[in-house]
Parts: C-alpha cells; sequence; structure tokens
C-alpha cells in the first residue's frame, strides 16, 4: 500500500515539472489592417444654378429681362464674346428640372443644364474649339429647326429640333477633304467684313439662320443680297447634312 501510495506521488510530481526544451508558445495577436478603399468623387450638380448658353449672343439684354420676369437670378457671365454668351442662372431649391424644361421653351437657349465646375469647363473648351456653328429656328411654317457644330478637327455634333428627318443628337466626322474644303470656304473672306445682320424686320414669317465663326455671329433672315461667300458656306454644309439624310 505504502509502495503504492509513493508511485503515485512520484508521477503526479513529474507531470508537473516542465519538460526540457519545451515551451509554452501564447498566441499573438493578429493585427487587422483595414485598407480604405478611395472612391473617385464625382462633382455634384448644384441643386439650385443653370447653366445657360444663348442661342443668340445678341439678345442678352432680351434673356437677362427673361430671367427676372420668372423670379430667377442671373449670377455672373461665365463666358463673353461677341459670337457667345454663357451665363449662371439661380432657380429655387428643388426646381432645378422644372426650370430647365420651362426655359428650354423661351427658345431663347441653345443649351441649358445642371451648373458643374467640370460641366462649365468642358461648354467653354468647346465653344473656344468652335469652327463653324449653323443654327436655324423655327417660323411660322414647317422651317427646319437644327443646330450644326464644327470644331476645328472636323468632328461635328448635329442636333435635330423639328422638321427634320433626324431628330436628337448625331456625332460625325467630316473627312479630310471635306474639313479642307470648308476651311477654304471659311478663308475667302475675313467675317469680320460681312455684316451682323442680313435682315427685314417688317416681315415676321422668317425663319433665322445664325452662322458663327471666328468670334463673329451673322444673323441671316432674308435670304436676299447675301454675299456669295455666305451662301456657298451654307450650302455646303446643307448639302453635308442632306447626304446625312439629317435633314429634306
Amino acid at each position: 500500500m505504502k509502495y503504492l501510495l509513493y508511485s503515485f506521488l512520484a508521477l503526479g510530481i513529474s507531470c508537473g515539472i516542465p519538460k526540457k526544451g519545451s515551451e509554452t508558445k501564447l498566441a499573438e495577436p493578429t493585427e487587422k489592417v483595414i485598407i480604405a478603399k478611395e472612391e473617385a468623387t464625382k462633382p455634384m450638380a448644384s441643386q439650385n444654378q443653370l447653366i445657360v448658353v444663348l442661342k443668340n449672343a445678341k439678345s442678352i439684354d432680351d434673356v437677362k429681362s427673361l430671367i427676372k420676369n420668372s423670379g430667377l437670378t442671373w449670377s455672373k457671365m461665365a463666358y463673353e464674346t461677341d459670337a457667345s454668351k454663357i451665363g449662371i442662372v439661380e432657380v429655387p431649391e428643388g426646381k432645378r428640372d422644372f426650370w430647365i424644361d420651362k426655359l428650354q421653351e423661351s427658345g431663347e437657349f441653345r443649351l441649358i443644364d445642371a451648373n458643374t465646375d467640370e460641366k462649365l469647363t468642358n461648354i467653354i473648351s468647346e465653344e473656344k474649339n468652335n469652327l463653324l456653328r449653323i443654327t436655324k429656328t423655327q417660323c411660322f411654317g414647317d422651317c427646319p429647326v437644327y443646330t450644326v457644330s464644327i470644331d476645328k478637327k472636323g468632328n461635328v455634333v448635329y442636333n435635330g429640333v423639328e422638321y427634320v428627318l433626324v431628330k436628337g443628337i448625331q456625332k460625325f466626322t467630316l473627312s479630310e477633304k471635306q474639313l479642307q474644303e470648308l476651311n477654304e470656304k471659311l478663308a475667302k473672306k475675313d467675317f469680320k467684313n460681312f455684316k451682323d445682320a442680313y435682315n427685314n424686320p417688317r416681315i415676321p414669317d422668317l425663319s433665322s439662320t445664325y452662322i458663327v465663326h471666328d468670334g463673329k455671329q451673322i444673323l441671316i433672315r432674308l435670304w436676299k443680297d447675301i454675299p456669295d461667300e455666305l451662301i456657298d458656306i451654307h450650302e455646303y454644309i446643307d448639302g453635308i447634312l442632306l447626304d446625312k439624310k439629317f435633314i429634306e
């Protein structure tokens, strides 16, 4: 019995003695690294500001009166030349989309959009890079209504509005030959030597054609005694749009 007791006691002591070469390893805390993903910040459109591009740069006084009489605020002129006017208009909070539609109905604007720095920069850049723009407005009949803009590289943006075969925005690029021919026609006479307007205000039922080139805007309402150079440019662009079957 004594022998058994001593045996159990020796066994218990031996179990309690740490074994040589055996170390107790503690679990090291795991460092959790959180990597924050950078999200591209998109420019937020102002909820109460619009970019407006005038269809007729010379109607700025009438446009400002329209804005004021509508209860809106003309905030500032963002870009201005004799042929181009871009402004910032303030509208009531939450009414931005309403006023975009409402102002479009006035027929005074070539473009209206919610204001962001990026949009404004792009629109101004497009104006500066413009080679030729032709805008045709409504008459009391079925006159085609559209705008066609061509930049210095020959990129074309057509926007058909009314009484045209193709409505909406269409983009294409002139061939090298077409761009060369157009530049040759534009260079035949300095646009600054043309009149600002070829018009008879006493005849109301006429469509307006605006031709813009080299910082000069020309209004044509009466196609009489028009310089051949202007007619040549107009017919050349008309021919391109006819070939595209955008107009008839």
